[in-house]
């Protein structure tokens, strides 16, 4: 266990990574099955290897192009899968909806809660932390949701959750987190994120913001190098909150 701490800054909010951090899962498995259920309910459109190769490389788009700010990140990935695969919009959202009503059980087996995620989640509310879901936004809302249900994380109150719907940036882009920090109302240089990907979420530092790398299961990525700030296991991060949520 260790952790460190430089800055002087207080901390008015906190930005959480889910997938890693939060809870454990297969995301090798994950987006394919997820993709491939999602496929299934367009072949009357197209083919299934097609949608998924398209809907593949448009989330890769979505996370490695940003926006212009005007189209949510939903409406982006729509937009690419009406231009290449001539699915209409209406069939989308069905297909999206059907989904979400009886695909869901079988990506469930992929998901396992961290114990201490709760208790590092309710020592931020005991403290009235405003607390961010900073998941990177190229999913629909109710797949986020269930993940949070999975990893025994449901009843948590976030104050900010960021989906597909509601978002028109990515991690990395910088833009990703001053929009949620123009959300909250809260000065960049003033919310930590939390998270175990040294790209997606260090990526942070960029806008100001400070981060804690939490390295019980670290993604590394090849791209820039990051500085990190602070880093440590779970046990590690639910003592540096104690300590600087003041």
């Amino acid at each position: 266990m260790r952790y460190q701490y430089n800055g002087t800054d207080s901390i008015e909010a906190v930005l959480f990574d889910l997938d890693g951090t939060l809870l454990r899962v297969q995301m090798a498995e994950f987006i394919p099955r997820y993709i491939e259920g999602l496929a299934a309910r367009c072949r009357d459109y197209t083919r299934p290897k097609k949608f998924t190769r398209v809907m593949l490389a448009a989330i890769r788009g979505l996370i490695q192009t940003a926006g212009d700010g005007l189209m949510t990140n939903e409406q982006r990935l729509y937009s690419t899968l009406q231009q290449q695969l001539a699915i209409p919009e209406a069939a989308l959202r069905d297909s999206f909806r059907s989904f979400a009503a009886d695909g869901l059980d079988t990506l469930q087996e992929l998901v396992r809660p961290i114990p201490l995620a709760r208790k590092i989640l309710h020592g931020c509310q005991a403290r009235g932390v405003p607390l961010v879901l900073a998941t990177n936004p190229v999913f629909p809302e109710f797949m986020i949701q269930a993940r949070l249900r999975w990893g025994n994380l449901g009843d948590i109150s976030f104050n900010y959750l960021t989906s597909f719907e509601n978002s028109c940036f990515c991690k990395p882009q910088p833009e990703y987190f001053r929009e949620v920090a123009t959300q909250l109302g809260v000065a960049p240089e003033r919310c930590l994120m939390v998270g175990n990907d040294t790209s997606h979420d260090l990526s942070a530092v960029a806008v100001g913001m400070k981060t804690f790398l939490v390295d019980t299961w670290i993604v590394e990525r090849e791209g820039p190098d990051w500085p990190c700030e602070h880093r440590g296991d779970h046990a590690a991060l639910y003592q540096f909150l104690q300590q600087q949520l003041v």
